[in-house]
C-alpha cells in the first residue's frame, strides 16, 4: 500500500540495480518523501511492466529518468526507452527527459503526440551557462509544453548561484513550475533557498553515498535547516 503523502517536497533518488532494490527501497521510505526519482537505465532487468507497476502504487509521486550521471551513455536503446516511455502515457508519473541526450527521445515523443507528463532538465556538469544562455534553454524547454522545467548547473562561484536562483524567481512569477538548482558546493544555497522559494522539489538523499549530483544535502541535514528557518 502506498503510505500517507506528505507535506514536504524532499526527492528521493534511487540509483540501484535491481527491481527489489529499487522496491525496497521506496516500500522503507516514501513515507518521509513526497516524490522519488528512479533512475531506470541503471535496473538491469527494467522493463515497461516494472515501471508501470511502480506507477501504479505510487501515482504522482514518482519522476521516471532514463540518462546516467554525468550524461555518461545510456544501456537502454532508444526503442526500449520509447516503449517505457509510451507505457507512462495518460499515466500520474513525471517523464524526466534531459534535452541535451534526449533530444531525439522529444522530438519522437512531440511527432506521435504521445501523452505523457514531461520534466525537461538541462544539466551542465562544467559551469553555469550566461543569463541570456540559461533563458534560451529555458524559452525552448517552456516551447515544448513541460510540465516542470529543471535546470541544474555547476556553480563555478557564488554569483553562479545568485544568478540561478533570480532564474527561479523569475519562472515562479510567470506561473511556470520549475527546479533550478546549482552543483557543487557554491551550489549548495540553491538547495536551501530553491526550497523556500519555489522549487518543485528538493533532492535529497538518505546518506551522501545515496547522492545522484554533488552537492545534494542529506534528507536529516535539509529538514533540520528547513526546521530552523521555520
Amino acid at each position: 500500500m502506498c503510505a500517507a503523502r506528505v507535506d514536504n517536497k524532499y526527492c528521493l533518488p534511487i540509483i540501484k540495480r535491481s527491481r527489489a532494490e529499487v522496491e525496497a527501497v521506496l516500500k522503507e521510505n516514501i513515507d518521509r518523501y513526497r516524490y522519488a526519482e528512479v533512475w531506470l537505465d541503471y535496473v538491469e532487468d527494467m522493463d515497461a511492466g516494472f515501471a508501470a507497476s511502480l506507477v501504479g502504487l505510487y501515482p504522482n509521486r514518482l519522476a521516471m529518468i532514463f540518462r546516467r550521471q554525468n550524461l555518461g551513455a545510456m544501456k537502454l536503446s532508444a526503442e526500449e526507452r520509447f516503449k517505457i516511455i509510451s507505457t507512462l502515457a495518460r499515466k500520474q508519473v513525471l517523464v524526466d527527459l534531459d534535452i541535451s541526450v534526449q533530444a531525439d527521445d522529444i522530438t519522437r515523443l512531440q511527432s506521435t503526440r504521445t501523452a505523457v507528463k514531461t520534466l525537461l532538465s538541462y544539466h551542465n556538469y562544467s559551469q553555469t551557462p550566461s543569463d541570456t544562455e540559461l533563458r534560451s534553454i529555458v524559452s525552448r524547454m517552456r516551447s515544448w509544453n513541460a510540465h516542470i522545467i529543471k535546470v541544474a548547473t555547476q556553480c563555478t562561484t557564488q554569483r553562479d548561484a545568485l544568478r540561478l536562483l533570480s532564474l527561479l524567481i523569475d519562472l515562479r512569477e510567470s506561473g511556470q513550475k520549475s527546479i533550478i538548482t546549482g552543483m557543487g558546493k557554491h551550489g549548495v544555497i540553491t538547495r536551501v533557498f530553491g526550497s523556500m522559494w519555489g522549487n518543485e522539489m528538493a533532492f535529497a538523499p538518505l546518506d551522501v553515498s545515496g547522492r545522484s549530483a554533488a552537492g545534494q544535502l542529506t534528507v536529516d541535514k535539509l529538514d533540520s535547516i528547513m526546521q530552523a528557518l521555520g
